[in-house]
């Protein structure tokens, strides 16, 4: 897994949550299919707030160009010569931030991600400055990558600071099994256990950057041991494998519900 869950793949909610590539059970005839909007609507109690993302590609590739997101967002994607994601850039009007993402790679491996932040012109929304603002290393065992560092740059860019590890496990299908992440800095640490079914993810075969999760099948139970929180999922396919609607639930109650559309090539 490159910087991404394989990147060549990589994880919306992610998403993000995600996006796909998808193939039918006759494995005579495979159909390529792309997610072009998820929809996730999140319960809370009595209330429900939704959060809509549009997915476009570069015309004639499977290559995302950008992600329009409800919450006044886009996400821009840049790659190059090799068709790797070089640059990932989240264009945040209300908060008039652009958060960069500079991709360093090993081979076919993302070794090493650049953080680099910008404030907004409140008018045009330009970018006034440049803000290196830390970075993040990976540690691989063949493509999954077992373990992420990051350092942030105090203010100033006098000092960095090592403010987040994190460890990870996967089958022999590249599920990631188990994480485990701490703050070097307070010493609290949070670990997820999770499980899975036998369909396809809907990022599967849709190049994204790693945001600590696993793209092949859809999760079937989520296991928070700091906090006792255990999720349950339950997907409702389309003909080709890949869910049409994912139902999250904390113990009997539901708490997420995701909807995703496709087209097919």
């Amino acid at each position: 897994m490159t910087a991404m869950k394989c990147f060549n793949p990589v994880a919306l909610f992610l998403l993000l949550t995600a996006l796909c590539a998808c193939e039918t059970f006759n494995e005579e005839e495979q159909v390529i299919c792309l997610p072009v909007n998820m929809t996730a609507t999140v319960i809370q109690g009595t209330e429900t707030k939704k959060v809509i993302a549009d997915l476009h590609y570069i015309p004639e590739t499977v290559l995302l160009d950008h992600i329009t997101w409800s919450n006044h967002q886009t996400h821009y994607f840049e790659y190059d010569e090799m068709e790797r994601m070089h640059v990932v850039r989240q264009v945040k009007v209300d908060a008039k931030v652009q958060e960069e993402m500079w991709f360093i790679y090993d081979g076919t491996l993302v070794k090493r991600i650049d953080l680099v932040t910008r404030n907004l012109d409140y008018t045009y929304l330009e970018p006034l400055d440049s803000i290196y603002s830390g970075y993040i290393e990976y540690t691989y065992e063949g493509q999954n990558i077992i373990e992420e560092d990051r350092y942030e740059i105090t203010q100033g860019g006098m000092r960095e600071e090592y403010v987040w590890n994190a460890e990870y496990e996967y089958d022999q299908q590249g599920n990631m099994l188990s994480s485990r992440a701490s703050d070097p800095r307070t010493s609290s640490e949070e670990s997820v256990q999770m499980t899975y079914d036998l369909a396809k993810h809907p990022f599967s075969h849709v190049q994204y950057y790693f945001n600590g999760e696993s793209f092949v099948n859809n999760l079937l139970s989520k296991t928070i041991t700091k906090d006792n929180f255990n999720y349950s999922y339950e997907s409702h396919l389309n003909e080709h494998g890949y869910p049409e609607t994912i139902n999250e639930k904390l113990g009997t109650s539901n708490t997420r519900v995701i909807r995703y559309s496709y087209i097919y090539l």
